[in-house]
Formats: C-alpha cells, sequence, structure tokens
C-alpha cells in the first residue's frame, strides 16, 4: 500500500537529487518550493505499485519514484506555461522565464536520477523515459495546434499526451524489477485516456479552464458538434456568439445545467468507462498473482469513476 509517508520518502528523495546536483542555492530553494506544492506523488505511487507487483524488491524504487515525479512536475509546469492556466501555481506567479529554466532543470534531474540508479537495468528505463517523455510531447504539440478533427484523432493525442506518462511510470517500475510485461504499456494508455477525460471533465465546470469558451478541440466539443439535441445546438450557437456565461445564461450554475441537458457529461463518462473496462481486461490477463492484480487495479482502476 502506499501511503502519506511514501510519498514524503518520494518528495525527500525528489530534494535530495536537487541537493546532490545544483550548487545554485537560489534555484535550489526555488526547486524545494515546488516540490512542496505537491500534496501526492500519484505517478511514483504507479511506479513503486508497479515494481513490487512484479515482485520487485529493489530499495532504490522509491529513488526511481522521485525520478518519475521529477520528470512529471517538470511537465506540469512547461504545460500550465504554455496553456496559460492554473494561475495559483507558484511557477505562474513568477518571472515565466525562471520557471521555464527551472521546469528545465527538473527534467535534467529526472534522467540524471535515473543514471545513478545501481541498477543494471537503469539504462532500459532511461530508455523508457526518453521514448515516452517524446511521445507525451507529440501529444501535447497536437494538443496546442488544436488539430484534432474527430473523436479517434482526440483520443490519439490523450493516448500519446497522458497515456504515455502512465506507461512511463508503470514500465520504469516493472523493469526495476528485471522483468518485462507489454501488456503494462497497452492498458497505460487506456487508463491515461480516462484520465484526460476525467481532467476534460472538471474542466468542464472550471470557470477559469473552460476549454470550449476557448474553442479547443476536446472530446466535449466534437460530441457537442454533432447537434445530437437542441440544447447542443444552443451551446455551440453561444460558443460562436463571443457573449460570456453570464448574458448568456445568466450563472455559471445555469451553463453547467445546459452542459448536462445536452448530454455531455453522460457521454464523456461512457467514454471514460469504455477506457478503464478496456484497461481492466488487459490487467485480469496479467501473468501475476491475484494480490498483484488487484493492487494495480485499485491504484488505476477503482479511483477513477466520474461523480454522477
Amino acid at each position: 500500500m502506499i501511503t502519506a509517508n511514501h510519498d514524503e520518502l518520494i518528495k525527500h528523495h525528489m530534494k535530495q537529487a536537487i541537493t546532490t546536483n545544483i550548487n545554485h542555492c537560489d534555484l535550489q530553494n526555488l526547486l524545494y518550493s515546488f516540490i512542496e506544492t505537491k500534496q501526492q506523488c500519484h505517478f511514483g505511487s504507479i511506479t513503486i505499485i508497479h515494481h513490487h507487483a512484479f515482485r520487485g524488491e529493489d530499495p532504490e524504487v522509491f529513488k526511481l519514484a522521485a525520478a518519475v515525479e521529477l520528470l512529471l512536475l517538470s511537465f506540469d509546469i512547461f504545460d500550465d506555461l504554455e496553456d496559460l492556466d492554473n494561475k495559483n501555481e507558484l511557477w505562474m506567479q513568477m518571472d515565466s522565464s525562471i520557471a521555464l529554466n527551472a521546469a528545465t532543470t527538473l527534467y535534467t534531474l529526472s534522467q540524471q536520477t535515473v543514471i545513478s540508479l545501481s541498477a543494471a537495468s537503469k539504462f532500459k528505463i532511461l530508455q523508457t523515459f526518453l521514448t515516452f517523455a517524446s511521445q507525451a510531447m507529440e501529444g501535447q504539440h497536437d494538443d496546442l495546434k488544436n488539430s484534432a478533427n474527430t473523436e479517434e484523432e482526440y483520443m490519439n493525442v490523450m493516448k500519446r499526451k497522458s497515456g504515455s506518462l502512465i506507461a512511463l511510470s508503470a514500465q520504469s517500475g516493472m523493469l526495476l524489477a528485471n522483468t518485462f510485461h507489454p501488456e503494462v504499456e497497452q492498458y497505460s494508455y487506456q487508463i491515461g485516456i480516462a484520465a484526460q477525460i476525467d481532467n476534460d471533465f472538471r474542466d468542464l465546470f472550471n470557470p477559469e479552464k473552460n476549454d470550449l469558451l476557448k474553442e479547443k478541440r476536446s472530446l466535449a466539443r466534437l460530441y457537442l458538434q454533432k447537434n445530437f439535441n437542441q440544447h447542443a445546438r444552443e451551446l455551440m450557437a453561444f460558443y460562436r456568439s463571443n457573449k460570456t456565461i453570464e448574458e448568456e445564461f445568466g450563472s455559471f450554475k445555469a451553463y453547467k445545467e445546459k452542459l448536462f441537458h445536452a448530454g455531455v457529461a453522460q457521454y464523456m463518462n461512457v467514454m471514460k468507462n469504455i477506457s478503464l473496462n478496456r484497461a481492466a481486461r488487459i490487467i485480469d490477463k496479467l501473468d501475476i498473482d491475484l494480490e498483484a492484480i488487484d493492487m494495480i487495479k485499485s491504484k488505476l482502476i477503482f479511483s477513477k469513476k466520474i461523480a454522477q
């Protein structure tokens, strides 16, 4: 089981990587402050769970989990700087050039941490980092260019943008256990798609992060533009009108109700659960004991249902 103490241990190794590799005191302190904003080490815990699920017992798994979290923290910062949202984050409240340099430092530290492992598999793990990080960057590129025109194209963007990072976390822990199962990559992509749908769903009801109003092609917008009902047609007309939510609907609450009546929430819930069910079927076929399967599913499947 991954506990709060494990989160703190991962964060300790993240800070240790900074102390070991960075000599500049001001940059050190800035990076420490970024780490302190983390409440949970979700991706690092995926690494640890997969290491144990595949019978790994390497004590350096927490160091590897720290490397994963350093990489994911850098990606969080890059993503916020690129999308210009999440204004409350510490790195969004400073000169963007300083935040960008800090993110690049974290990205580099993640790879230095992998190289510092004692395990013979560290070079395979580093290759995994680079391969899936590159895939995630490709997905982010398409997302930033707003290039998806169909549901299938958007799913592929989500697979690369989010699924690649789940795969990186899970496969790294597996490799540290000196084993390889191709199914891990397959179900990681499905979990990544489900997680991105979940993020998109929450953002629908965040007035500061509404991709629909920005005319960004999201799964919700691709659904609405099919004009399945009058509510969807009215919403699409609103997005083309340049009116504010208050001008059109009177309140954000009324706008949320309109989205529900249009069927957006129901549609996204179905799409998310399709991906979760696909992942569950793949996980069930893993050649590991049932307790390990339940441990993986508990982390990746059971905690990810969209609220009804």
